[in-house]
């Protein structure tokens, strides 16, 4: 009796360590797709901040976008305005930009925004006109930078069945190097945060990168903006301004920017002569300069984008035209189901295949999953000379050891 409760006690202890071990010792294997990289740790991995992938597309695009801030936290903002709305029906909107006034302390960061983005679009231009070369595919929206377009097999347009996914190459320009996807211009974000259908054609279409820099204090003339001295009430969920008008116009003045910030008055380093590498260093720096004043501008701006096509609006709601031609559009009546918009949505990184040596052949299709992606902006600065930035490296892939062709076999 004894030797058997002995025996029983020694398998209890040897399953409880047996399952000690498989929890914390035994470690999955993963990152898998680094074929002849340096040996890393995991962990390591994971931990750094600075670590990224190569960037897969959705697989199933008729999936709606994940939401940036979960359901359960969407909810109870919903009913916490409700309860709001229902104990006090009239009140006065205290927290800017929702009551019709600026944030004080994002318009320089608007004008930093948008000084930033014609540096940019001005460099981008300078160096392609420097003969780095930038090539589009006649059929889909791939992008290529270098002496020739790449041989991967990508393309999904028109005709691709018949070429099998080969990419038909055109000469590209500054333009599809980096996407600032349009959106509806707001006169009043406040009192008509919405355009509805039949405004379509009258309401001219800009930049969201612009339309955030209008909103968050930048005046332009040619797209005017109404500005506020007092904020603006809300009348059981109403957006109802009681300002006086003065004189017949409607616009108050307001401590605000000059109109003095034209995209020509940003340009007028263009004359300046400047090598390859320090144009390509600067307009690297205006790329990531712009990148995070959006990221901080969109803190405190709401900007929305549809969870099944491109769509975007910048105000505190989405539009009302019926545009959308995505999966599910007839069950809305062409209706954009909107959702809050993350940074890639306002500012495409435009991911392009990274080419190592300029001068090389063309990438093959049979390597693929041993190249590496970059933005595109990011790529064309790199081959102009800009040293490789830190948070891009391990997408890029720099540590990965091309094989032969006739080794792709014999790579795991």
């Amino acid at each position: 009796m004894q030797r058997r409760k002995r025996i029983t006690q020694i398998s209890l202890s040897v399953i409880s360590k047996t399952r000690f071990f498989s929890s914390s010792s035994i470690k999955p294997l993963t990152n898998l797709d680094f074929p002849y990289s340096k040996a890393t740790d995991d962990d390591d991995d994971e931990a750094d901040p600075l670590y990224a992938d190569v960037p897969k597309p959705r697989k199933d695009k008729s999936e709606r976008k994940p939401y940036p801030t979960p359901m359960k936290e969407l909810i109870r903002r919903a009913k916490e305005e409700k309860v709001l709305r229902r104990s006090q029906p009239c009140r006065v909107l205290e927290d800017p930009p929702d009551n019709g006034l600026l944030v004080p302390e994002l318009v320089h960061v608007a004008r930093r925004v948008h000084r930033c983005r014609a540096s940019l679009l001005s460099g981008l231009s300078r160096i392609v006109h420097h003969h780095v070369h930038v090539h589009r595919c006649r059929f889909c929206s791939e992008v290529h930078i270098g002496k020739e377009g790449h041989g991967i097999r990508t393309c999904t347009g028109s005709g691709s069945g018949s070429r099998s996914a080969t990419h038909v190459w055109k000469k590209g320009r500054a333009s599809d190097v980096v996407l600032f996807p349009k959106c509806f211009h707001l006169y009043d974000r406040a009192v008509k945060p919405r355009i509805i259908h039949d405004e379509r054609f009258t309401v001219p279409r800009i930049s969201a990168v612009l339309e955030l820099c209008i909103q968050a204090g930048v005046d332009l003339e040619k797209f005017p903006a109404k500005r506020r001295s007092k904020p603006v009430y809300s009348i059981e969920g109403r957006i109802v301004d009681f300002e006086e008008v003065n004189n017949g116009n409607s616009e108050t003045a307001v401590t605000s920017i000059s109109t003095a910030t034209p995209l020509q008055e940003d340009y007028h380093y263009s004359t300046e002569k400047k090598s390859l590498k320090e144009l390509s260093i600067e307009t690297m720096d205006s790329w990531f300069e712009m990148v995070t004043g959006v990221k901080e501008l969109m803190e405190r701006y709401k900007v929305w984008t549809c969870g099944y096509c491109p769509e975007i609006q910048v105000g505190p709601k989405g539009h009302k035209v019926k545009m959308c031609k995505a999966t599910k559009h007839q069950m809305r009546d062409g209706m954009h189901a909107w959702q809050e918009a993350t940074i890639d949505d306002v500012v495409g990184p435009n991911y392009v295949w990274h080419v190592r040596d300029p001068d090389s052949s063309a990438l093959d299709n049979s390597l693929q999953r041993f190249y590496g992606k970059a933005p595109a902006v990011v790529e064309l600065c790199v081959q102009g000379g800009a040293p490789v930035p830190d948070q891009y490296k391990s997408m890029m892939r720099l540590d990965v050891v091309y094989p032969q062709r006739d080794e792709v076999d014999l790579v795991a």
